[in-house]
């Protein structure tokens, strides 16, 4: 594999330097409203830096979906760990808080009341699935 990327990078430097050196012919191009004078060899230029953008961009794109698809595989893994019983006792007990505070509170209804407001009216924030 390495072997054909570096022919094919070869392939590309000589077609460019090949382009560049042979490409003092005058183009037109007719672009919506106005025409724009330039060389064949600036054509392959822009062609060239158009080409280089798209690779950037599709990059960046699977970068943020390889990072989201870790940080969704991370936080699954946290909830299955945190749903499972962390010890028990010599009564056979759970020693430790399992499950998903979130999912404990909206199966019981109640939505993280403190017990330090008299009024019990507030309430702290739960995120939407």
């Amino acid at each position: 594999m390495t072997v054909l990327g570096i022919v094919i990078l070869l392939a590309v430097a000589v077609v460019t330097a090949t382009v560049v050196a042979n490409g003092t012919e005058s183009a037109t191009l007719n672009l919506v409203g106005f025409d724009v004078q330039t060389t064949i060899a600036g054509i392959f230029a822009v062609g060239a830096l158009c080409l280089l953008l798209a690779v950037l961009g599709i990059f960046l794109t699977l970068g943020g979906a390889k990072r989201s698809r870790r940080r969704r595989k991370e936080v699954r893994d946290l909830r299955r760990r945190a749903d499972a019983p962390t010890s028990t006792d010599a009564t056979g007990t759970s020693s430790g808080q399992g499950g998903d505070p979130v999912r404990n509170e909206r199966a019981t209804g109640q939505h993280g009341s403190t017990g330090d407001d008299p009024d019990d009216q507030h309430y702290r924030s739960l995120p939407r699935e």
